[in-house]
């Protein structure tokens, strides 16, 4: 975290300290799994939140609103 830059998060204290317990004794390649998963886990969530606000819209469509979302850039197709 950038210094200066406030996080809001909805985790009592309690609850993240024992979710760094947890992560410190995992290995650095089950961090990665951890990480990839919430990662997937996110993107689905971003996804099906785009979906239910667009049900109009098509899977492709659908992909760019999610990078222009994310990334604040518009994709080009061939």
């Amino acid at each position: 975290m950038k210094k200066g830059k406030q996080v809001i998060s909805d985790t009592t204290p309690k609850a993240q300290a024992r979710q760094q317990e947890i992560f410190a004794q995992m290995t650095g390649e089950e961090r990665v799994c951890a990480a990839m998963a919430f990662s997937d886990q996110i993107r689905d969530i971003a996804l099906a939140g785009l979906k239910k606000r667009h049900p109009q819209v098509g899977e492709l469509d659908l992909l760019d609103l999610f990078v222009q979302e994310v990334h604040g850039m518009t994709l080009k197709r061939r």
